[in-house]
């Protein structure tokens, strides 16, 4: 396992920060586009069958996106079955000369769907000959394009003079199924019938994966059980190792409020008379209320680490009782610590007694409270 993780990072260019913390918006990590090659590094390795990328190139410098592309269509060929499928705006010609397959669109609108080499002869048909020494992707994308020129070829021309350049030249059962399969999804034509395709004969839904792929369950675990729970759990007391300012910030939180509550029933002792009771019974509770609602410092935290986890249950890296189990796990030593803070000073400036009562108090209530 070592060793694959390691082969994609130097295939991405990232071993020489593969002990770089990722960051956030409060401790600096990686680059923009070192975080989007490490989002492709993590999908990468559990070697998925059908890759799917919305602009994996966006933000990324010329030679990151090429290697990066070109790390794809490696990841490709050398796995059987295979598939990479992306979104690309104004690849370069370096990076067009990997892609093999195109689905071109148009407003909506088909304009063409086949093997990249054979768009060159399809515009030329078209009127539109690729220029010598031009980028044939900018030449296609400018060619399409009809707002800024009242003599180009609307998108609906477009799809019609695919369609008729496909009957000639894409004959085969895979060219066919795949039209069929972008009709759906863009809402043109049947290319073959003239008509749109009927998705009541074919019994499938309407998406161009799904005539090609089975349908995947999204959320379901490919990993579980033990082990990741403790990797997990390893992996927050990372976090909180690396963000000092969590604790730290609920600790002198804590800290200030218990000497204000101190403050405020200064020396109850042991004194048994009904007004000092009802100060014990305020006390109590204000204890509980005032340091269970702080919990709420951490939310901000908490919804900044969401995103994160939300992704990494949908893509079936583990199941959403295995982070709640670590989570629960990993912050019993700071509720303890901050059970006990709050004990120390509550207790040594109100006197009061049976202080090991007091403290499993306040550790279950904060316990409850994460």
């Amino acid at each position: 396992k070592e060793a694959h993780i390691m082969e994609i990072f130097d295939a991405l260019g990232l071993s020489a920060h593969k002990d770089t913390i990722v960051g956030d918006i409060f401790i600096r990590g990686l680059s923009g586009g070192q975080k989007r090659r490490l989002s492709v590094a993590l999908e990468a390795l559990s070697s998925p069958k059908n890759f799917f990328l919305d602009e994996p190139t966006s933000g990324l410098d010329s030679e990151s996106a090429y290697q990066l592309l070109k790390f794809l269509k490696d990841y490709a060929q050398k796995g059987k079955g295979r598939r990479v499928i992306l979104t690309i705006h104004q690849p370069s010609s370096f990076i067009w000369n990997l892609i093999d397959n195109v689905v071109l669109l148009s407003k909506g609108k088909l304009v063409y769907q086949g093997p990249r080499k054979n768009m060159e002869t399809f515009f030329e048909h078209c009127g539109h000959p690729t220029p010598p020494e031009y980028n044939p992707a900018d030449h296609y994308v400018t060619a399409v394009n009809d707002e800024f020129s009242l003599h180009s070829k609307d998108a609906d021309t477009w799809a019609a003079d695919f369609q008729e350049w496909a009957k000639q030249h894409h004959t085969t059962r895979e060219h066919k199924r795949l039209s069929v399969a972008v009709a759906e999804n863009v809402g043109i034509e049947d290319p073959e019938r003239g008509q749109r395709p009927s998705f009541a004969s074919t019994g499938r839904r309407r998406s161009s994966v799904g005539l090609f792929f089975q349908p995947v369950e999204i959320g379901t675990s490919r990993s579980g059980g033990f082990f990741t729970a403790v990797e997990l759990t390893r992996r927050y007391f990372k976090n909180l190792f690396f963000n000092p300012g969590i604790l730290g910030t609920r600790i002198a939180m804590y800290v200030m409020l218990s000497l204000v509550i101190g403050a405020l029933f200064w020396d109850l002792g042991s004194n048994t008379t009904y007004p000092s009771i009802q100060s014990r019974t305020a006390l109590l509770f204000y204890c509980v209320a005032f340091f269970v609602f702080m919990s709420v410092a951490v939310l901000p935290f908490t919804v900044l680490e969401r995103g994160i986890v939300n992704k990494e249950v949908q893509n079936g890296y583990y199941h959403p009782a295995l982070y709640q189990a670590a989570q629960a796990v990993s912050s019993i030593p700071g509720t303890a610590l901050l059970a006990f803070l709050t004990t120390l000073i509550i207790l040594t400036m109100t006197k009061l007694n049976e202080p090991y009562w007091y403290f499993l108090n306040m550790f279950l209530a904060l316990n409850c409270a994460e």
